[in-house]
């Protein structure tokens, strides 16, 4: 059960993190106070941050059942799901050193789980 949270929490995070950047790529340019309360007023805002919430809540079970030096480096994860669908939603190049990026989080998160916790 703690693994599956952890999934959660980390799918839960990068949803919030894409919907935050979309709310924000429809947003007005201006720096005015009118434009900072349509972006936080934007569907996708709206739903990022909620998402962001249940993350932080499934987190903390997930904190409550695995050493913090194991569950928040596995939270880098989320930097994995982020670059491939930011490259399919929002047509983000793939580069050669995203992709290194990529295989050396998921090198370094292999090692937090090889001694059993």
């Amino acid at each position: 059960m703690k693994y599956f949270l952890l999934v959660l929490a980390i799918i839960l995070l990068s949803a919030g993190q894409l919907l935050l950047k979309k709310g924000v790529i429809d947003a007005p340019p201006q720096g005015t106070l009118q434009s900072v309360v349509t972006t936080l007023l934007n569907p996708y805002v709206i739903a990022g941050y909620f998402f962001y919430g249940v993350s932080s809540i499934v987190g903390l079970y997930v904190l409550k059942q695995l050493p913090i030096s194991v569950a928040f480096p596995a939270m880098s994860t989320t930097y994995i799901i982020i670059v491939f669908t930011s490259a399919l939603w929002f047509k983000e190049p793939l580069t050669s050193y995203k992709l290194i990026g990529v295989a050396l989080i998921l090198f370094g998160v292999s090692f937090l789980f090889r001694d059993g916790s």
